[in-house]
This record gives structure tokens, sequence and C-alpha cells, in this order.
């Protein structure tokens, strides 16, 4: 019975891997995601950027810079190191990373514009907004 459960348990996780691998090689670079995004408190009526930044580079490279005060669930990018890079992709609904510090992974995303804001895109990650802090177009 134990030699069963960890069978199971070694299938599981190669499974894992080997589907974390091929979401790598089937995703993409979605170029409209290329540019800087930083965490906008939509709560706020400043409608200011914080310092909490991730930037998405057009050869699949990423720095993240965040001020775990900024935002409304630190824990929500918990993986991430406050200052991290790596490598990222993107498939359907999710960005994928490659960080230098903590492996693989994936976030949900989105694509919104800012309720207050015209012509102000943002992209939403496990529920956080981050507005362009580069110039896009609104989506």
């Amino acid at each position: 019975m134990k030699f069963i459960f960890l069978f199971a348990l070694i299938t599981a996780f190669c499974w894992h891997a080997f589907a974390q691998g091929n979401e790598q090689q089937n995703g993409q670079i979605a170029t409209e995601l290329v540019g800087k995004w930083c965490f906008i408190n939509l709560a706020a009526s400043s409608d200011a950027l914080s310092n909490s930044c991730i930037t998405l580079n057009a050869d699949g490279t990423f720095e993240a810079s965040l001020d775990r005060s900024t935002l409304p669930s630190a824990n929500t990018f918990f993986v991430l190191q406050d200052t991290d890079f790596g490598k990222w992709w993107a498939k359907g609904n999710r960005v994928f990373y490659s960080s230098s510090a903590n492996g693989q992974g994936s976030f949900a995303f989105q694509k919104a514009n800012h309720p207050r804001l015209e012509n102000t895109p943002m992209i939403v990650l496990n529920g956080i907004a981050f507005a362009a802090a580069t110039m896009h177009d609104p989506w």
C-alpha cells in the first residue's frame, strides 16, 4: 500500500513538472503586455502609481520591484522576492514566470481599463491591479 501511494505521489510530481515545462515551451511573449506595470490602489481616490512595479521585457525577461507595504495582499506575490528577475511568457489567461530565486509558477491575469482614468490600461495579476507606467493603448 505504501508503494502505491509513493508511486502516485512521484507520478503526480513528475506530471506537474512536465506540465510546467510544457507550458513554457507552448507559451509566448504577449507583446501587448510588454512594458512597466505598477500597482495602483483602485480603492484610493488619488489614483497614484506605487513603487511596486513589474517590468515585462520584449526579450522574455522580467524584473520585479515590490514594496509589500503598498500591496493590498502582499502574500499574493509571496513567490517573488522583493527584487526579482527571470523569464516570463503568457498562455491563455495566465502569465507564467521562471524566477531566478523561486523557480516556475504562474498568475491568473486579465486585461482591464482603469475605471476612472480614461485610456489607462491595466493588467490584473491574481486580483491585484497594475496600471501601465509606460505608453500603452487602452484595451
